[in-house]
């Protein structure tokens, strides 16, 4: 049976412990990291796939700022576990992209909603707790971790 685990923790942590729960689904890990600007990733190919050590392990990394849905199904292909760093980043990029465009933001989500949904790996997510915080971002981080919360087998709460 496939797990995805939500992790709560400040940013810049985490890390380790996500690593650990990757590894007890098996020996190849995917990483899906959405932590740079998307005019930062590469154009031949899009996203970078190399052997990156995150968490004490070495991941499979897919730099991916947005289309993260699609990015967790093509390593699931291979990968035994995915974790993504981080939602509450995640929602901040989605934002300043796409603005007002809530149909293109609500296929994003939708598509990581799918995949949690479809069980093929264990799913490993990083974020912050939410916020009362204003603004878009903030309001699209709520209902992300909404959402994702109907497929979660377990929550660790890091920030305590």
């Amino acid at each position: 049976m496939t797990r995805n685990i939500l992790i709560l923790c400040r940013p810049a942590s985490g890390a380790d412990k996500a690593g650990s729960l990757a590894a007890e689904a098996g020996s190849t890990l995917g990483l899906v990291n959405t932590c740079l600007d998307p005019s930062a990733v590469k154009t031949s190919g899009g996203r970078i796939e190399e052997q990156r050590a995150y968490g004490g392990h070495t991941f499979h990394a897919c730099d991916e700022p947005l289309s993260v849905g699609s990015a967790i199904a093509q390593l699931a292909g291979y990968a035994d576990a995915i974790v993504v760093d981080r939602l509450d980043d995640w929602a901040g990029r989605l934002t300043k992209k796409f603005g007002a465009d809530e149909e293109r933001i609500a296929s994003e989500v939708t598509s990581v909603t799918s995949v949690l949904s479809a069980h093929l790996a264990d799913v490993v997510l990083l974020s912050a707790p939410a916020t009362q915080a204003a603004g878009a971002a903030a309001e699209l981080h709520r209902h992300m971790l909404a959402e994702f919360q109907k497929h979660l087998t377990q929550v660790i709460d890091l920030t305590k």
